[in-house]
């Protein structure tokens, strides 16, 4: 079984940020404020976040309560240990691994390997953000794991820079309009990236797009169960 890279906490223990108060800042979108060790840190981190925000809010998913983005060495879920990124939707508090310490946690296959680590960095950002928002849009609507990591990567592989979309398509390729088959959270376990690939070529399909994202949100839409 693969590494648990990504994550996002609903139910059991919370995140507890491990940077002290005092090196928290305010981004320039006051709902969004980070931890981090430098300034020069604090303002990657933001502007990805704010990037994000509005990729993610171009299809109607809504920031409703503050989010709080805290660098640590390595994100810790508390079910799954170290990961890229994990968001706790109770506390509003997204961890992230520190630039340099992320791609040690790829496996050696991991196509994104070969992506500048401050573009893995932004992405997972990205990815994090996409779940924050899904929650924060969806309220009491229960959005199952499947559809939850439908949207977190249709919205990473969105926020890349073509070059490297295209690089990490070519490597784990999939139908070129996408499969609904393959979006199932075993697919997720065992080929993330493939899995990745077809959630984004599924978005970019016109029939689909930001109203199935839309649909997931209000619990209207849920991919086929084998």
């Amino acid at each position: 079984m693969r590494d648990i890279l990504y994550g996002v906490v609903l139910a059991g223990l919370s995140l507890v940020p491990d940077v002290a108060p005092a090196e928290i800042r305010v981004c320039d979108d006051p709902e969004l404020t980070v931890a981090a060790e430098s300034e020069s840190l604090s303002a990657k981190v933001c502007a990805a976040a704010i990037g994000a925000k509005a990729l993610i809010g171009s299809c109607g998913l809504e920031q409703r309560y503050p989010i709080h983005i805290a660098v640590v060495e390595r994100a810790m879920h508390p079910s799954f240990g170290n990961c890229l990124a994990v968001f706790d939707q109770r506390t509003g508090c997204l961890q992230v691994s520190d630039i340099d310490g992320m791609p040690g946690l790829l496996a050696d296959g991991d196509a994104r390997r070969a992506m500048p680590p401050e573009a893995l960095f932004a992405a997972t950002i990205t990815h994090e953000m996409a779940h924050a928002l899904l929650q924060q849009s969806a309220g009491e609507v229960e959005i199952a794991a499947t559809e939850q990591e439908f949207v977190a990567n249709a919205f990473e592989m969105e926020s890349l820079d073509p070059v490297w979309r295209d690089m990490l398509l070519a490597t784990h390729p999939v139908p070129p309009q996408g499969s609904m088959s393959l979006v199932h959270i075993s697919i997720y376990a065992l080929e993330p990236r493939a899995f990745a690939n077809n959630a984004w070529t599924l978005f970019h399909r016109e029939e689909i797009g930001c109203s199935l994202i839309r649909k997931i949100a209000d619990g209207k839409f849920r991919f086929p169960r084998r």
